[in-house]
């Protein structure tokens, strides 16, 4: 049974990581070149239905990488991604605005306590962001990759056996979801979709929306398995 439920557990968190850099990837920074190669050459068609299932935005974005010029899709994608983000609108709002702090903190303002928390956080496990004190450290894509660093490391220690730190992960985990990505990403994703961004980046909403809500509930049974040790 043991053998059974970390086969599993290595199947799960290898599938999550991919779902999480994907969506990561997708939010960071504009898209590039690169990443459309990527994502044309390297996708399996499997992972590219799981991610579209049910999400026509997205699988029309994988159609069209195979008939379109990605010099074109970079073009467009790259004006929909500013004018999402970062670039005030006619009512003078950014659309939708990738901070945690711009959510969940009384004035809306940046650099509130959710990028102290996760600083605090990623310190516990010797990591900093190279942007500290320029950039905020409640981004989207940190706290993304923050979550896939702490899968690997959760996976790592349960094959080695190291106890303590797997369940270091699997509670970080939780804290990370329970905290701060279950808070904002509901109405984060609101805000895209009612924006009048590309369809790409609608189906990201979409996508990171269900996921994270699926995410939560398959953290809250890891975190239950540990609890009843």
């Amino acid at each position: 049974m043991v053998a059974i439920q970390e086969s599993n557990l290595i199947s799960i968190s290898k599938e999550r990581e991919a779902i999480y850099t994907f969506l990561r990837v997708s939010l960071q920074c504009p898209l590039t070149i690169e990443i459309l190669q990527h994502w044309k050459n390297h996708l399996s068609f499997e992972f590219k239905s799981i991610l579209s299932e049910g999400n026509k935005e997205l699988g029309s974005f994988f159609e069209s990488l195979d008939r379109k010029k990605l010099e074109t899709i970079i073009e467009e994608e790259k004006e929909a991604y500013l004018a999402t983000f970062y670039v005030f609108n006619e009512e003078g709002k950014v659309p939708a605005p990738p901070w945690e702090s711009a959510y969940v903190t009384r004035d809306k303002s940046l650099f509130g306590e959710p990028v102290f928390q996760i600083r605090k956080r990623l310190a516990d496990f010797g990591l900093q962001y190279i942007h500290e004190n320029t950039d905020p450290d409640d981004h989207i894509a940190i706290e993304l990759e923050f979550m896939n660093f702490l899968i690997n490391y959760t996976l790592s220690a349960k094959e080695e056996g190291r106890d303590d730190e797997y369940a270091k992960g699997v509670y970080t985990q939780y804290w990370l979801m329970k905290e701060h990505l279950n808070r904002w990403i509901t109405p984060f994703t609101k805000d895209i979709l009612s924006s009048n961004t590309s369809p790409f980046y609608k189906g990201i909403a979409l996508l990171l929306s269900l996921f994270v809500e699926e995410d939560f509930e398959y953290i809250k049974t890891i975190k239950e398995d540990l609890d009843n040790e």
